[in-house]
């Protein structure tokens, strides 16, 4: 004999909301990293002279030292853009993966897109370092990261 739910769990309108938004965003990802990819080889093109030309044009010492920094974080940048696009690739599939599952209502998703976010934030300082741009873009990246998966945690005990 076949035993028949009636009463079915309902998927929480928040964690609609939610994996929606992480569909949208980690499908985004997704593309972009492997477009990241792809164009890895066109960094051989690239002369690194265009750096130093652009800074000769800056006059004022705090600009001068603002650029330089922004520029050999570009630089850095620019040579791992294949090894950071392809971790980064791993880690937005993993997290799409667990806003899937967490839209099938099943609690490992959670923990998956939890790993994944929380990795994402350190994808840049492990090959570029910290300073003080990579430091603004993980204290950004961290309110949405915390944010979300907060969120979600709210609707764990809703989750297989």
């Amino acid at each position: 004999m076949e035993i028949i739910e009636t009463n079915p769990k309902e998927r929480p309108g928040l964690l609609t909301a939610l994996c929606i938004l992480t569909f949208i965003g980690s499908g985004f990802g997704v593309l972009n990293n492997i477009f990241g990819m792809i164009m890895s080889p066109i960094k051989n093109f690239l002369n690194p002279e265009f750096f130093e030309t652009a800074l000769d044009n800056v006059d004022d010492e705090f600009a001068r030292k603002f650029v330089e920094q922004a520029f050999e974080i570009a630089q850095k940048g620019i040579e791992h853009i294949f090894e950071i696009s392809l971790t980064q690739f791993i880690l937005y599939a993993a997290s799409l993966t667990g806003a899937i599952l967490m839209f099938q209502l099943k609690k490992n998703g959670f923990y998956i897109y939890t790993a994944a976010q929380v990795l994402l934030l350190f994808v840049t300082p492990a090959f570029i370092g910290f300073n003080l741009f990579v430091n603004i873009g993980m204290m950004f990246g961290s309110v949405f990261t915390i944010l979300f998966i907060a969120l979600y945690a709210i609707n764990l005990k809703k989750m297989n």
